[in-house]
This record gives structure tokens, C-alpha cells and sequence, in this order.
């Protein structure tokens, strides 16, 4: 069997206010810079972030994020760099469980564009997507358990 994929549908949901809200999020935190407000900068931040991990399926976060916290753990606990190494052992956690989230939410959107630039070359410009060559897999005498 042969399939070509000509769309990549990463998208958990599909609402006009995901992007909004992302919109949102990046204004206020652009604002918040400019303006000195860290307090504005962190509402921006969270309302852009918890949009991105909205649009996207869990199953995308959910990996991504336990490849970020393997990173942060290896990174602040593990083997801890030299700004680490003076921490205590609960910072030291709660620096992996942070860097777990922003390395989700940063990988989210890479997803997501990636997914849009790939349906965009695919779709509209009309260029060849991938393409999955399936086979049937051979039967065993017993079933799955033999």
C-alpha cells in the first residue's frame, strides 16, 4: 500500500481564538518589556503559552515536555552546570520542571509551524508531500500472543 501525505494535522483545537489569543498573549508581553512591567510580561507569556499547548494534541506535549524534563533534570540536577551547582537541591528542581514547560511550549510552536510551512509547500504551492509505503505484516499461527 502506498500513501502519500499531502496534510499534517498537529491541531488539537480548531478555533479562531487559539490564534487570537496567542496575538494577545505576544502584545501584552511585548508591551510589558517595553513598558518595564514584569507583572504584564508573565500574564502575556502565560495567556500565549497556554493557548500554543491548547492548539496543539496532547500527545505532542505530553512528549515534548518529558524531553524537556529529562533535559532540565540532566541539566540543573544530574550533571548541574556551573550557575546550578550553587543552588539548592529544590531550586534545582524547580529550574528542570520550568525549563520543562518553556521547552514544551517553545517545541509546541515549532510544530505548529513546521505543520503550517509543510501544508503550505504541500497544498498550495503544490509540491510533493511524503509518502508511506505500507505492507501487511505476516500472520503467526495463535494469534497476537505467539
Amino acid at each position: 500500500m502506498n500513501y502519500q501525505v499531502k496534510r499534517l494535522n498537529p491541531y488539537w483545537i480548531v478555533h479562531p481564538m487559539i490564534p487570537t489569543a496567542v496575538a494577545i498573549g505576544v502584545i501584552c508581553g511585548a508591551v510589558g518589556f517595553l513598558k518595564e512591567q514584569s507583572v504584564i510580561m508573565i500574564i502575556g507569556g502565560v495567556i500565549a503559552s497556554v493557548a500554543l499547548v491548547a492548539a496543539v494534541r496532547p500527545v505532542f506535549s505530553a512528549l515534548l515536555g518529558t524531553l524537556g524534563l529529562l533535559g532540565g533534570l540532566l541539566t540543573f540536577v544530574i550533571i548541574p552546570n556551573s550557575g546550578a551547582a550553587e543552588m539548592g537541591m529544590a531550586l534545582r528542581l524547580l529550574s528542570a520542571l520550568l525549563f520543562a514547560a518553556f521547552y514544551m511550549v517553545l517545541m509546541d510552536a515549532l510544530v505548529l509551524v513546521v505543520c503550517v510551512l509543510y501544508n503550505f509547500f504541500s497544498g498550495a504551492v503544490g509540491l510533493s508531500g511524503l509518502t508511506l509505503e505500507l505492507g501487511e505484516a505476516p500472520e503467526t499461527e495463535g494469534g497476537p500472543e505467539a
